[in-house]
């Protein structure tokens, strides 16, 4: 085999193989929690829970609202 091919099966070979250990890194940086997916978890409750909250303020302001226009009538 001429040189110049095994030069070139090489090249693409750890081409090949570079790539893989590229994808890896990019499939573990992308599949597993890191710190800022926690801290998006810690945000998303957060606001739920104020969702929530306000929520059943919008309630309670409702029902005081209907309450006073009763009494006003």
């Amino acid at each position: 085999m001429p040189i110049w091919i095994a030069k070139i099966v090489a090249t693409r070979i750890i081409k090949a193989v570079k790539h893989k250990i590229d994808l890896k890194r990019i499939d573990k940086y992308v599949n597993k929690p890191n710190e800022l997916d926690k801290q998006m978890k810690s945000l998303q409750k957060t606001v739920n829970k104020y969702g929530e909250y306000i929520e059943d303020m919008e309630k309670n302001i409702a029902i005081l609202m209907k309450k006073l226009e009763k009494k006003e009538k």
